[in-house]
Formats: structure tokens, C-alpha cells, sequence
């Protein structure tokens, strides 16, 4: 079992906020729109954005414009929307793209170092230099990356993401023939973090297994109660009732425990921890945490 060390990276009041007026800040969710609304109204406390725009099939009370789209609810119509439709509603020079479990934390940590480059997300720490930035759940874009993968030669794969495909699968051809400029991972690091944890306080992050280190255990209790099961019941929601377990937090582990229960049984939530990449004795020891919380 690894150790959970913590960092303080909670918001901090920024007075004056973050002058982002170049950036639209986004999210587009039909299955936590609710929540994406939450993290929409957490960044506008920290920065002065252009414009925030939240894309959803339902309305949702937030300080953000709602713009209504038909449902999305799977990768692939995510990744085309973000892909071939996003472009045609953003008039700034920058668009920063959040999800329910990703947005800022700290406006004071914003640079505009970070407009040098045409995509900024947190680093990926297992790819390989040159395709490890980055996370598209918390990522800085601007137009001119928008137009270019709009463009029809970019043909989405229902196998990738459309982080991976712009970061990875296109990255090539969209530095040589449009001259699209990624972060480099020293960047990346100071912008947000999702799988490697940072050494100092970071603009955003994203991830739900990481929303323990920004968040109350009350405010979080009353988010496991509404979000969209499967979303729970994910990799990164058993890495979140993990993340519980170690922190010995058992309120939050009782609250996710017994929606998982819901669903499914003991045994399911074994092969769950194991799929996460611990050895079924371990697997065991985090169910039977579970069953006594």
C-alpha cells in the first residue's frame, strides 16, 4: 500500500482575482451537470474568465451561460463534441476546459507564461517525453489548436480519447503542419496535476481520486450521494474509496461503500481493487475495511 501525502492546495482567496478575460472557461456534461456546474462556479470565485459557458441537455443552476446540446453519454460523442464542435462557441483566444472533478484551486498560481503554448494539461507520468502533456479534464487550449483539429484530416478513433489523440496520435502533425505548440512537462506541473502529485500548490487538477485534498468530508459525502453511479463505481472512484480507506476517513468509505453495495457485492469490489492494481490479499484487507465501516 502506498502512503498519502498531502499538500496544501486548497483556494485561496485572490484579490484581485486571476485576470483570465482571454480565457472561456467550459464544461460539457449530460451525466454530472450539476457538478460540472459546481466546478464551473468554484473557478469563476478564482479568476475573471472572458466567458464561462456550461454545455449540458438540462438546466442547472450556475453562474456560468448554459447552452444546450443534445446528451452526451459516452467517450466518443464527448470527444467529437470537443473535437469538431467546440470551436464554433468560442470567441477568446483561449478556452479552459474543466469536468466535474477538475478546476481551479488557486487563481494566484496562474501565469501568462502559460499563453506561450496552444495546450496545457497535467502531465501523463507514464508516456514517454514529447507525448506526456497532457490531461484534457483540466486543459488550457487556444483557438488556433481548435481550428486545426477541427479540420477534417483529424478522424476521431472510438479507442482514444480526445486528449490522447491530440497529445499523442496528432501531436506530430499538428507541430509540423500547424505549428501547435505543447507545454513542456516543467509547465504542465505548475498548471495542474492528476496522476503525479506535485511538489507545490497548482493552478487546477483534476481527478476524483484526488478531490479528498480540496474538499471537506461533508461537502464530499453529499457529492457521493449524487453522483452518477457508474462514475463511482469507475477505476478512479475505487482509487477514490482507496484513497478513503488509507486516510481512515470511514464516513466518506461508509458513503461510497454502500452505493457500491448497491450494485453489486463484496466479491465485485475485490476484483474492482484488484483491477486497480492491488493483489487480491490487499483487495480483501480495503473490502473488509469497507464492510466494518
Amino acid at each position: 500500500m502506498h502512503a498519502i501525502s498531502s499538500v496544501d492546495n486548497s483556494p485561496m482567496p485572490s484579490n484581485p482575482l486571476a485576470d483570465l478575460r482571454d480565457v472561456t472557461i467550459c464544461a460539457v456534461d449530460s451525466i454530472n451537470p450539476a457538478l460540472a456546474a459546481r466546478a464551473l462556479d468554484l473557478s469563476l470565485s478564482q479568476c475573471r474568465f472572458g466567458e464561462a459557458i456550461l454545455f449540458t441537455h438540462e438546466v442547472v443552476q450556475t453562474r456560468a451561460r448554459h447552452v444546450q446540446i443534445d446528451p452526451i453519454g459516452s467517450l466518443e460523442t464527448y470527444s467529437r463534441f470537443m473535437i469538431k464542435e467546440l470551436v464554433k462557441y468560442i470567441s477568446t483566444p483561449w478556452v479552459l476546459a474543466v469536468q466535474w472533478d477538475g478546476y481551479v484551486v488557486d487563481g494566484s498560481r496562474w501565469t501568462d507564461a502559460f499563453y506561450q503554448y496552444d495546450y496545457i494539461g497535467a502531465r501523463w507520468p507514464n508516456s514517454e517525453e514529447g507525448s506526456d502533456v497532457g490531461n484534457g479534464g483540466f486543459s488550457l487550449r487556444s483557438s488556433k489548436l481548435l481550428r486545426a483539429i477541427a479540420n477534417d484530416e483529424f478522424e476521431l478513433s472510438p479507442d482514444q480519447g480526445e486528449d490522447a489523440l491530440i497529445c499523442s496520435t496528432w501531436r506530430p502533425a499538428l507541430e509540423e503542419r500547424y505549428g501547435i505548440r505543447f507545454a513542456p512537462a516543467s509547465a504542465a506541473d505548475l498548471f495542474a496535476y492528476e496522476y503525479a502529485f506535485p511538489s507545490r500548490p497548482t493552478f487546477g487538477f483534476h481527478g476524483v481520486f484526488n478531490m479528498w485534498r480540496h474538499i471537506e468530508d461533508n461537502a464530499m459525502i453529499e457529492i457521493i450521494r449524487t453522483v452518477d453511479i457508474l462514475t463511482l463505481t469507475s477505476p478512479r472512484g475505487v482509487a477514490l474509496l482507496k484513497n478513503y480507506c488509507d486516510l481512515r476517513k470511514f464516513a466518506c468509505v461508509n458513503a461510497i461503500y454502500r452505493r457500491y453495495r448497491d450494485r453489486a457485492n463484496a466479491e465485485g469490489l475485490v476484483s474492482a481493487f484488484v483491477r486497480n492494481g492491488v493483489s487480491e490479499d490487499v483487495a480483501r484487507y480495503y473490502v473488509d475495511l469497507c464492510e466494518a465501516s
